[in-house]
This record gives C-alpha cells, sequence and structure tokens, in this order.
C-alpha cells in the first residue's frame, strides 16, 4: 500500500505540473522561419584575441540581408553557448557577425572594444568582397551585447567613427556589466540621439548586477519612446530563471573550436526557454523589425502588453511579466516641444522660455512629484538624482537631475 501511494502522488505531480511556454509559431520571437540553412565561417586564430565568426542565412540563399553584430560576454569567445540565438537570427534572414575580443580569460579589458572593431571591420570586408557571400544592407545594422559584450555595444555606439566601424542603427544591452568602470568609457552622455535602443537585466543577476544597464539609461538623450530599460524575472524557478545566463542557448553545431573554463561553464547552464522565446528574441526582433521597416513596434517600446507578455503556462496562467520603464501611464514624451527650458541636465533651478500656466513632475514610473503655476523657472534642488518626465502645459520632455 505504500508503494502504490508513493507510486499515485509521483503520477498525480507529473500529471498535474504545468509545462511552460513553448516558441510561439508567429511574430517576433516565433518559429516562422523563412531560410532552413546557415552558412558558417570562422575567421579567427587560437593566438590573436581578435577575429570573427560570420553567419548567413541559406536554403533559399538570399542575395541580402540586414545585419547583427553580437557582441559575446567576457570568456565566451566562443559562438557555441549562443548557437540557438544565433541561428534563430539567421534563419530569420538576418546576417550575424560574432566578432572575437579576447585571446584568452587572463587578456585585458583595454583591449577588448579596440579587438571586436578589428573583428566587425574585417568581417565587412569580407562580406563586401566575396563574391558568394549574402551582401549586408549597410542601412539595416543592429548590434547586441551580452555582459561585457553590452559594454563594448556602448562603446561603439558612441565611437563607430574612430574605429571606422559601421554606425548601427539600434542595439540591444543584455544584462550589461560589469558596473564598475573597466573598459568603460568616461561619459555615455554625449551617445547620438537617433538610436533606438533596449537594455535588459535580469532579476537574479548576481554577476554584473544592473549598475551600467541603469547608468546607460539614465544618462544617454535617447528619447524615451526609443529606448526601455526592461527587468526579466523568475517564475516557478528552476523552470523560468532571470540569472545572467538566460542569454545563452547553446548550439553544438556553432562552436568555434576554443575550449575554456567559462566556456564550458556557459554550456552547462544555457538553456532554450521562455526567457529565450518571449525575452530576447522576441524583443530583439522586435527592435530589428521597428527600426528597420517600421512594423512591430508594439512589442519592442511603450511599455505595452505585448512587450511585456512572456507567455502562458499550460493551465493558461501568465508566465510574471516584463517589468518595463519608463512607467508613464500613457504619458509620451513630445517629438517636437512647443515650450523649451533648460538647463537639461540641471541640478537646482530650470528656466522656461517664456512664463508656463501648468509644470507637473512625475517620475518615470507615473508618480506625481510636484506642481506649480504660472511661473517661469522651478526649484528642483532637493529632489533626487535620476530621469524624471516634465508635463509644462500639453507637452511632455524628459528632464535630468544631476
Amino acid at each position: 500500500m505504500k508503494f502504490v501511494s508513493i507510486f499515485s502522488l509521483f503520477l498525480y505531480i507529473n500529471t498535474n505540473a504545468q509545462s511552460p511556454p513553448a516558441q510561439p509559431l508567429t511574430g517576433p520571437g516565433g518559429s516562422n522561419y523563412v531560410h532552413d540553412g546557415v552558412i558558417q565561417t570562422n575567421s579567427t586564430s587560437l593566438f590573436t584575441g581578435d577575429g570573427y565568426w560570420l553567419f548567413e542565412p541559406d536554403q533559399p540563399k538570399p542575395d541580402s540581408g540586414d545585419v547583427v553584430i553580437f557582441n559575446h560576454g567576457w570568456g565566451v569567445y566562443n559562438p557555441g553557448p549562443y548557437g540557438q540565438w544565433i541561428e534563430h537570427l539567421v534563419r530569420k534572414g538576418n546576417i550575424v557577425i560574432f566578432p572575437k575580443y579576447q585571446q584568452n580569460d587572463g587578456t585585458f579589458f583595454s583591449t577588448y572594444t579596440p579587438n571586436a572593431a578589428t573583428g566587425i571591420i574585417d568581417a565587412f570586408d569580407e562580406l563586401h568582397t566575396n563574391a558568394n557571400s549574402v551582401k549586408p544592407r549597410m542601412n539595416h545594422i543592429a548590434m547586441i551585447g551580452h555582459s561585457f559584450g553590452g559594454v563594448i555595444t556602448a562603446n561603439l555606439a558612441i565611437e563607430y567613427n574612430s574605429y571606422g566601424v559601421p554606425k548601427p542603427d539600434c542595439f540591444m544591452l543584455c544584462e550589461p556589466g560589469p558596473g564598475t568602470s573597466v573598459g568603460h568609457l568616461s561619459t555615455y552622455s554625449d551617445m547620438n540621439t537617433d538610436y533606438k535602443s533596449l537594455i535588459v537585466v535580469g532579476d537574479d543577476d548576481i554577476i554584473v548586477g544592473n549598475t551600467f544597464g541603469k547608468m546607460i539609461f539614465d544618462s544617454t538623450n535617447i528619447s524615451t519612446s526609443q529606448k526601455n530599460y526592461i527587468i526579466q524575472y523568475a517564475d516557478t524557478p528552476p523552470t523560468i530563471e532571470a540569472t545572467h545566463n538566460e542569454p545563452l542557448a547553446a548550439n553544438n553545431n556553432y562552436d568555434g573550436g576554443t575550449i575554456a573554463t567559462v566556456i564550458t561553464a556557459a554550456y552547462v547552464t544555457s538553456k532554450e526557454d521562455a526567457v529565450d522565446y518571449y525575452c530576447y528574441w522576441k524583443l530583439a526582433d522586435a527592435l530589428l523589425s521597428c527600426t528597420f521597416y517600421g512594423a512591430d513596434c508594439e512589442y519592442a517600446f511603450g511599455d505595452t502588453p505585448e512587450q511585456r507578455f512572456m507567455g502562458n503556462w499550460s493551465d493558461g496562467t501568465p508566465v510574471t511579466e516584463l517589468e518595463v520603464f519608463p512607467k508613464i501611464n500613457g504619458i509620451k514624451e513630445s517629438v517636437a516641444p512647443t515650450i523649451t527650458f533648460f538647463p537639461n541636465p540641471a541640478s537646482s533651478i530650470i528656466r522656461f522660455e517664456k512664463q508656463v500656466s501648468n509644470v507637473r513632475l512625475f517620475n518615470l514610473e507615473g508618480k506625481f512629484i510636484l506642481a506649480a503655476e504660472n511661473v517661469q523657472q522651478i526649484n528642483i534642488s532637493n529632489l533626487a538624482k535620476g530621469v524624471y518626465i516634465l508635463k509644462i502645459e500639453n507637452t511632455f520632455q524628459k528632464l535630468i537631475i544631476q
């Protein structure tokens, strides 16, 4: 009887266990692929800290493709641990450039960004000069960076011209860091404002945390309609986790032939699951589609239900949604404000170009902070540093307090 009871309990638990979401059939992150094959090129050496892997769509082979530059995490200078994501991007029709920026785990941070730039330049040279290559659409370039690759991506988004790298149109930082200043630029406040960008962090990332991601979001002057800071949460762990390793989804078919401690660990900890389909893959697909073709923007920006959705468990219960910032409860930043103010960033007093009848200040969660009427200046010296939304009569603008 005891055996029967335990066996019955085992059957009950397994019969009633909920399955996590499967990959959607269509849409951003979905399995509606247009190519069945991937062409790989390995132009790296075990003896140098640069080079690149190149992945092109095949079966059928297109004449041209949009370009994704994929900057790997520290120590994962082998595309294998990212293989499933790479395959997903390429089978959607993108060319993926995977630059190598370190020779081994003992190389130095100061060489990483220039090494990545060298690999990117050489990869584009190959695509342009090889008659058999899929030709890159130079007006459709995106960058994705994981971990320290997120730092490199942010660096190149500013210094592309000095390195001779083509300017990307958009970028996505995935669990970027570390938060220390190693390998960082002195400031990111002068980044071009025409980018579309997403910054995604894991709630349980104890490797790099969220310091660098928050800093990029707060310090860059990209319109809040074109950038979001996103937090991904665990749900019934270890089924759905929110660790530093979530962007990893290994495929041995894309192994670059290099072995090291971090690479081995990346293979062991990687998995393909709902976090890929509904977070990293979905957001990246939507970012590219929105930037290049003006489609699927509701999946990429705006704190929309489509952007936050992480799929449903098999019983229909939603997986814990992504949390998206800014949360401004429908407030939209004006593209062409009719009333200007200065300075911005500010630390004490902000002044308006003329007297305004109504001023309201909100934080990024939409919480009311202060109000003023019939004024030409307001004092913000007692407010915490950060990014705010300033409503001036009927316009909404971003204010940085420092």
